[in-house]
């Protein structure tokens, strides 16, 4: 009976942890977003393109309703995207 007590602690201990450590921040959304960036950029004219381009437009529509809220935050990102902008389309 213990033992079970005591690995349903430590199982409860890891999903809290798992969950605190997916927290996304400023920069962590920036660099998605460069990197999809990244992607449109490289990619060759046609599907492969388009596809790239849908995949950053998603990601862009789900953090602006996400965080629509919260412009400091949404400041914040759009200042550490400038940090990495350049550097996604080959250009630093």
């Amino acid at each position: 009976m213990r033992k079970n007590f005591a690995l349903a602690i430590v199982t409860a201990i890891c999903i809290f942890f798992a969950a605190c450590s997916s927290k996304e921040t400023a920069s962590s959304i920036a660099q998605k977003w460069c990197d999809l960036n990244g992607k449109v950029f490289k990619a060759e004219e046609g599907p492969a393109k388009e596809t790239a381009k849908a995949a950053r437009k998603d990601f862009e529509k789900k953090m602006e309703e996400k965080y629509k809220d919260d412009k400091l935050f949404m400041d914040e990102v759009g200042k550490e995207v400038e940090k990495c902008e350049d550097a996604s389309e080959g250009r630093k």
